[in-house]
């Protein structure tokens, strides 16, 4: 009976996959048909965005609030494969809209069947990210996806191309981009005051103690615990895998390199127009001060190389100093002087080698705002982090994980975005996916 019902499943699913490349334009905002749509109209602005959110608990809460705040936008439907997570999402839209409360839908698919839906926003693990923003693309919607964009790093390119074949607006959910003193910042980097740029640095110092060790156990009720798997291995169900710690775990999650890293690493690579692979990746570390359940390291040091300077990236998880008062931000080092970025809002210099301090200044954005505007122009290029830039910095906190997996240096293509001559790297670009929740490996 499993087997038949498996079956039966993944014929569903093909016929669903079937369906996205079918369905014709909704509204005027939501559509574009299978095949590009340049010409798909610009939606008035007094016209209502309809957004729904997929993965509501923790930074899906963020997206709730973040799109519900927005003039002429409305969050008509939320997706959680867990029941238990969804009271606070509903209770918050409640609030906003108290005569029309949101749809809920457990399984995206169903929720991409929505013609009235415009938007799909993923806070999703890592592992949902590339699939269910290529999905929501195959189907006519506008696409604001949670980095890093994708687990592994030919999905990335993937949904790039997604986004560019059916015409669809896709944002990175890097909201450094949209800061006012993050971009200051990097257009001092770049303005020549800090002599020659030689190194970036992106500083992850989060502290993460250990998650222990728990026994496999039963789905608690209300989860539909195949869907959450979605793309990743079959395995059972443990609560320590599940929800935020599977960041932990190479088969749903990028460490944290992958986690809070990735708005560093898109910060320095940024800093330093690096708009390509580096030349090469080294990776060294471990999970160190305590044993438990996890597999990603908490220590890691990651050194990417290019003609003209070099890219380095710290992850510090048990106790540690900050460098300049940065714990969780950016370093750049130039001939004259040096410019530090604290968090997502402080930037300041230093100059000479007293480290005399310099120019600074704070000032946050609304990254929501921008992608919303960007939708309302039909023009990917009005966004601050376009999908091609979340697809990149993504893949360099990819790099880095397969470096530290492998042990060694591995050297890079830059133009084929994979390695030299180096199969057993190469490997660990893609992954196996679990059926039928495969990212396509061509699209179009």
């Amino acid at each position: 009976m499993r087997e038949r019902n498996r079956r039966h499943f993944i014929h569903d699913t093909a016929t669903l996959a079937a369906a996205f490349a079918a369905l014709p334009a909704g509204r005027a905002l939501a559509g574009a048909e299978a095949d590009p749509a340049p010409d798909v109209a610009k939606p008035s602005a007094n016209e209502t965005i309809r957004v729904a959110v997929v993965g509501v608990r923790g930074r899906g809460m963020d997206h709730v609030d973040g799109f519900s705040r927005q003039p002429n936008v409305k969050v008509t439907a939320i997706c959680d494969i867990d029941e238990n997570v969804t009271g606070p999402a509903r209770e918050h839209l409640k609030k906003v809209a108290p005569d029309t409360p949101p749809k809920y839908y457990q399984d995206i698919r169903k929720l991409l069947e929505d013609k009235e839906i415009d938007v799909v926003s993923i806070a999703t693990p890592n592992h949902w990210h590339a699939l269910a923003a290529i999905w929501a693309c195959q189907a006519g919607k506008d696409v604001y996806v949670e980095k890093p964009v994708s687990h592994n790093v030919t999905e990335g390119r993937r949904i790039v191309d997604a986004a560019r074949h059916y015409n669809r607006i896709v944002q990175t959910g890097t909201q450094c981009r949209s800061h006012k003193a993050v971009q200051d910042a990097v257009a001092f980097v770049r303005s020549g005051k800090l002599g020659e740029v030689y190194m970036a640095k992106g500083l992850c110092y989060k502290p993460r103690g250990s998650i222990g060790h728990k026994p496999d156990g039963e789905v608690p009720k209300g989860v539909d615990f195949d869907i959450w798997l979605g793309p990743a291995p079959e395995r059972p169900f443990n609560p320590n895998r599940f929800h935020y710690n599977w960041h932990w775990f190479w088969d749903t999650g990028n460490g944290d390199l992958g986690n809070q890293g990735i708005h560093q690493m898109d910060v320095a690579r940024w800093g330093i127009g690096k708009q390509e692979f580096p030349k090469s990746v080294m990776s060294s570390g471990g999970r160190f001060g305590y044993k438990d359940d996890g597999e990603t390291p908490n220590t890691l040091s990651t050194f990417f190389e290019f003609d003209d300077v070099e890219l380095q990236f710290e992850v510090r998880g048990l106790v540690t100093n900050p460098e300049l008062d940065v714990k969780i931000g950016n370093i750049f080092y130039g001939t004259e002087g040096v410019l530090a970025i604290s968090g997502y809002n402080t930037w300041s210099t230093f100059f000479g080698p007293d480290l005399k301090p310099g120019e600074g200044g704070k000032g946050g954005g609304d990254h929501y705002a921008n992608f919303l505007k960007a939708v309302r122009a039909r023009d990917h290029k009005l966004l601050n982090a376009d999908i091609e830039e979340g697809h990149l910095s993504s893949a360099y906190c990819h790099l880095g994980n397969i470096a530290y997996r492998l042990g060694r240096k591995l050297h890079i293509n830059p133009a084929s975005e994979s390695f030299v001559n180096d199969s057993e790297a190469d490997a660990l670009l893609t992954r196996d996916y679990r059926a039928p929740f495969v990212v396509p490996a061509k699209i179009g």
